[in-house]
């Protein structure tokens, strides 16, 4: 038997059990806890799902919840085992019964060192935990749960629908019956008690235990009893009698015979064995306690190696040059500043929002303004002065001339769309509809609306518009501000049940095709919560519908939708970093396996989340958010990607009386430009020729010897936020909910460059230099701000700039850099002349 030492205090809050084991066998079994086993030193083979797995040193395995398995090992080893509490990691995950394929063996990936890590945090705060808070405690534990949902989540299915077939070598009779028998062993067993509650045949339950479990039933409900015997025999004064007749053998006979069988001796006489006079058994007392010391002085001396080691390999990879050659360098499009989302049409006729997008474009230069409302109530377009009803564009005129006349070309969003202003997903602060139109409606508007275009700005013009038709069958954020239309369902959807929207898609192409053939019209906004099953089926749909986008749309927010709206969670932001990368590689491959593979894509929204009472929306993490989304999708096949919002002024409500309000756009409603803002300032100086790109860093090229670089240290949340509702931080600790707050030092260096004398610009934006929120704190974070000061901040709230010559001898070029957490760097290299 294992010897094991198990501490579960209150720190672990219930949610895990650790254990320090050392040994050589354990009995199979199954339990609703999620099990890691962590191999310290020695080796343990693991049997799990009729499957062996040899385990070595710095090897691990997770068991799945009710997944039969066993350990054994020959040789003296030191293995931990976590037990993750079943209900609270589905409650923490968001699913309903997670199934993981986790295991260091088969799996080469560079994630595994991530959860050696994680594991080894959590150990070492585990042998200290007189001296660490509980907070301390579950941030470690969150941190495993973290990795195992990022890196090795693989089904979410529910238990009644999971299929545990020959591919993992058992099913759901065979856990409800080893259940059953655990719960059962000292009460008399039988095959037939256990084959009616089964509802199947005696000769089927034996022959399907046998070759499930390699035993007969008999056999396996024995070696139950026996294990839960021995204990007694050893650790308790009741009779062999009693002992054998509680573990439910029908007599004392019958206990002797499998006993003896199991350990070649009778129970008496390995009671005997096992019981040693007083004196002889306080040795054996200590000598145990030594034992577990000994144990737990072995974990400690492992972790403190791991944790040197640790130290020394994060000193190496900060001081180690990263060398980027010269060779063959790639073109690419800058599909960030193609498009971004101005909002609703009324607010866009504001001299406030115009004077904002004026300068927006001397300073950026989008191409395309999206929008949505053209026809909402407030537009006026309806007139029902006359007897038949006609259209007044005069408005539309306004906003369109305006948009034209400062280089932006109309990306249209048509469709009774609703302005929504969110807290959260679950609190609305304004919503605002419109009049509903028949779709004979739509289409007569439409046409009335292409055919004044066309006379008003040509048609060379408007056959370059973009045109997305939105529906609320599909719009997660409107349904999900509308349970009426039945949100659950959608996002669980049977594509049937968007034949609606198809339906209005193909009439409205056809419309605007007929008048303006050559303009784009596509859809739908796909909602980010679609897994690649559903995308999958949405797609053939699509395509047996027969009129094909000429795009494809996605809203990309990187929320975790939960699944049963009757538990939400209290915040949905996802806790993988690399949450846009994966959905934008899901929904590439999706579209390819429906023959989609050319279509233009497009994510005409994308932010970390829909809130606009978030003060992360102010702090230099959403410009940090904005370069690392936009380096890592680089190459990734978008067409465009639009921003939400532009302005602060969409979000303005009586509520937003001071100067920042938690706003999702780049720009307050007083016209200072946020740090998400310069962000994009900062990447409109790349070239369009990319030279490499890493994690934290990217290197462009425009013609002739002039290189740009951009650095970035982007932080993650800590666990611990996602346990609060999203937007609830203070505005003073808004730097207070990340993974670290550690500096990053990087070091590149480009070969290969021609030698000379090079100016260098350099521009730099952080807390202290570009941050409005920082500079608003410092400033007293007063509500009733003078112009003057307004006027102050604007100057304030800029990056640093400064700009140096450098002499390059020996065709390299390196830089260095200590960058703060959510800190920005901009390095552009000039040749002024050759050597």
């Amino acid at each position: 038997m294992f010897n094991t030492q198990t501490v579960q205090t209150s720190i672990d809050s219930k949610i895990i059990a650790i254990s320090v084991m050392h040994g050589n066998s354990t009995l199979d079994h199954v339990h609703k806890d999620i099990e890691i086993i962590y191999v310290i030193k020695g080796n343990l083979q693991v049997k799990a799902n009729n499957k062996t797995t040899e385990l070595n040193k710095s090897d691990f395995l997770l068991v799945n919840s009710n997944e039969l398995h066993s350990f054994h090992s020959d040789s003296d080893n030191l293995f931990i085992v976590f037990h993750l509490n079943y209900l609270q990691t589905c409650s923490l995950l968001g699913q309903e019964n997670p199934l993981f394929q986790c295991n260091s063996i088969e799996q080469i990936a560079l994630s595994h060192q991530k959860l050696r890590s994680s594991l080894d945090e959590l150990l070492a705060v585990y042998l200290n935990q007189r001296n660490s808070s509980m907070v301390f405690f579950l941030e470690k534990v969150f941190n495993v749960i973290s990795s195992l949902q990022l890196e090795y989540l693989k089904d979410s299915r529910p238990l009644e629908k999971r299929s545990y077939t020959t591919e993992n070598g058992q099913n759901e009779r065979l856990v409800e019956i080893l259940e059953y028998i655990e719960n059962n062993f000292r009460e008399p067993l039988s095959l037939e008690e256990v084959a009616s509650i089964q509802y199947i045949t005696v000769p089927y339950l034996s022959k399907f235990f046998k070759k499930q479990t390699g035993k007969t039933f008999s056999e396996y409900v024995n070696k139950v009893r026996v294990a839960h015997a021995v204990n007694e025999l050893i650790y308790t004064n009741k009779s062999i009698t009693r002992i054998a007749l509680d573990n439910g053998f029908p007599n004392l006979a019958a206990f002797n015979r499998v006993f003896n069988e199991r350990f070649q001796v009778k129970p008496i006489e390995y009671r005997k064995q096992h019981i040693e006079p007083k004196e002889q058994h306080e040795i054996i007392k200590e000598d145990k306690t030594a034992e577990k010391k000994e144990a737990f002085r072995a974990l400690r001396t492992y972790l403190e190696d791991v944790i040197t080691a640790d130290d020394s390999t994060k000193k190496i990879s900060e001081e180690k040059d990263i060398i980027v050659k010269l060779g063959k360098m790639d073109a690419f499009t800058k599909y960030w500043n193609k498009t971004i989302n101005i909002g609703y049409a009324t607010d866009i006729l504001s001299s406030d929002m115009q004077e904002q997008i004026t300068f927006m474009q001397n300073e950026i230069g989008f191409t395309y303004a999206r929008f949505w409302g053209l026809f909402s109530d407030e537009m006026h377009v309806d007139d029902y002065s006359k007897d038949n009803s006609t259209y007044n564009f005069t408005n539309i005129n306004k906003l369109l001339d305006f948009l034209i006349k400062n280089r932006l070309k109309p990306f249209i969003e048509l469709g009774p769309k609703p302005k929504i202003v969110s807290k959260s997903f679950e609190h609305t602060i304004t919503f605002q509809t419109n009049s509903k139109r028949s779709l004979e409606e739509w289409k007569k508007l439409l046409r009335a609306f292409l055919l004044h275009c066309i006379e008003r700005y040509s048609i060379e013009e408007v056959e370059t518009w973009y045109f997305e038709i939105w529906s609320n069958e599909i719009d997660p954020i409107h349904n999900l501000k509308n349970p009426s239309n039945n949100f659950v369902k959608n996002i669980r959807h049977d594509p049937g049940q968007f034949e609606g929207y198809f339906n209005i898609f193909s009439c409205l192409k056809q419309t605007v095709n007929e008048i303006v053939p050559s303009a784009k019209v596509g859809g739908c906004g796909l909602p980010m919560d679609l897994e690649r099953e559903k995308l999958d089926k949405f797609f053939r749909q699509w395509k047996l519908n027969g009129v094909m986008p000429d795009f494809l749309s996605i809203y990309l927010y990187s929320i975790e939708v939960d699944s049963d709206r009757n538990v939400p969670k209290k915040n949905m932001l996802s806790t993988n970093p690399d949450y846009m990368k994966m959905k934008l590689k899901q929904v590439r491959e999706s579209m390819l396996n429906a023959g989609f593979d050319n279509m233009e894509l497009n994510v005409t929204e994308w932010n970390i989340s829909i809130s606009n009472r978030d003060y992360l929306n102010d702090s230099c993490f959403k410009a940090a958010y904005i370069v690392k989304n936009i380096v890592d999708n680089i190459k990734q096949n978008v067409n465009m990607m639009g921003y939400w919002m532009f302005s602060d002024i969409f979000s303005d409500f009586r509520d937003a009386k001071n100067l920042l309000h938690g706003g999702a756009g780049l720009v307050t409603k007083n016209g200072i430009r946020k740090p998400g803002y310069h962000a994009f300032v900062l990447l409109k100086h790349l070239g369009e020729i990319l030279v490499a790109k890493g994690p934290n860093y990217i290197i462009t090229k425009k013609s002739g010897d002039r290189y740009q670089i951009i650095c970035f240290n982007y932080k993650h949340f800590d666990y611990s936020y996602y346990l609060h509702p999203e937007g609830s931080t203070d505005i003073k600790e808004q730097y207070d909910i990340f993974e670290n707050n550690d500096k990053l030092t990087i070091s590149l260096e480009i070969q290969g460059v021609t030698k000379g004398e090079y100016r260098m610009k350099e521009q730099i934006l952080n807390r202290e230099q570009g941050s409005v929120l920082d500079e608003w704190l410092n400033f007293g974070s007063v509500y009733d701000m003078k112009p003057d000061e307004v006027g102050y901040l604007k100057r304030r709230c800029v990056p640093s700039m400064k700009v140096d010559h450098i002499y390059v001898e020996n065709n390299a070029i390196k830089i260095t850099a200590e960058l703060k957490p959510h800190e920005i760097r901009l390095y552009e290299l000039n040749l002024l002349y050759r050597e």
